[in-house]
């Protein structure tokens, strides 16, 4: 209830009040404990313009319902300047506002599914180069990986 009035009072999310703080050791205790939105992977690309209204939205529709059938759920990378970019949020509104503005860079329409999930058990389990917190929004963060060195043979 104090996250939800501190949120109206100052237009920050929890995370994003931690994150302000602008401590990376703060920062990475707190992403331990609190679940991100990942994006999933979009199936296709669609050009708006090649569909009437209800062909797009019915389209739409279907490739919602294909996502959230999937049982593999594969992260949303993105290729920036030759690094791996995996875009999380601190809520679903700041994933709708990447999804917007994705799609007008893109000039593509998307249905975009996501995961609630903490973010050591993604970054485990992917090749990335930098974490990218509330990209697109007002305020975002880009989080370094260190990659882990194979122990010598």
């Amino acid at each position: 209830m104090i996250a939800k009035i501190l949120e109206k009072f100052t237009g920050k999310d929890d995370l994003e009040r931690v994150a302000y703080k602008e401590d990376a050791t703060l920062l990475n205790d707190y992403l331990k404990k609190r679940h991100v939105f990942v994006p999933q992977r979009p199936k296709r690309f669609l050009d708006a313009a090649s569909f009437t209204q209800e062909q797009l939205m019915a389209q739409i529709k279907a490739d919602a319902a294909q996502l959230s059938d999937d049982t593999k759920f594969e992260p949303w990378i993105l290729e920036v300047d030759g690094k791996k970019h995996l875009p999380v949020f601190s809520s679903q509104k700041k994933m709708e506002a990447f999804s917007s503005k994705m799609s007008q860079e893109l000039n593509q329409v998307f249905s975009l599914g996501c995961i609630a999930i903490l973010l050591e058990n993604v970054i485990k389990h992917v090749d990335i180069d930098v974490v990218d917190l509330n990209l697109f929004s007002q305020k975002s963060w880009e989080i370094e990986m260190r990659k882990k060195t194979p122990p010598p043979s």
